[in-house]
């Protein structure tokens, strides 16, 4: 009889023991740390400072565009990238060209590379056709013109 003796002794040795560990990761009520900001946090906000920087205007060679409903006119930047919808907006050269958005209509004066993000966009552009690539659940939706 010693062994269902020794059994019940180690099982509850186990739940005890689990029961300390348990109790040890919880809070005791206290207010909670704060948070120090991390390099992952930092990197973060430096990134989200450069995208702001790059807002209407060509920084570096990259240009990010907020389309709100209002016409756009913009120069030759390498890369620009355009955010909303319902937007009229005539560009300068641009090597690449994404749009995430609904319903804009753009007017270029070339575009080597050109990602649609959204559907009903419309793009007239001189030059050579650009290589698309269309992400859009309705990629019909949207289309490329030469003038």
């Amino acid at each position: 009889m010693a062994r269902p003796t020794r059994r019940l002794l180690a099982t509850a040795l186990t739940v005890t023991a689990l029961s300390l560990s348990l109790a040890a990761c919880t809070s005791d009520g206290g207010p909670e740390p704060t948070p120090t900001p991390t390099a992952v946090t930092e990197q973060a906000q430096q990134a989200e400072a450069q995208a702001e920087a790059h807002l209407g205007e060509c920084v570096d060679g990259f240009a990010q565009i907020q389309a709100t409903g209002e016409p756009v006119t913009f120069g030759d930047c390498e890369t620009v990238s355009i955010l909303g919808n319902a937007t009229d907006v005539t560009l300068g050269a641009v090597t690449t060209l994404s749009i995430e958005g609904n319903d804009n209509t753009l007017t270029t004066e070339g575009v080597t590379s050109l990602l649609f993000a959204g559907t009903g966009n419309s793009l007239t552009h001189t030059g050579e056709a650009p290589a698309v690539d269309d992400l859009s659940d309705a990629p019909e939706s949207n289309t490329v013109t030469a003038r």
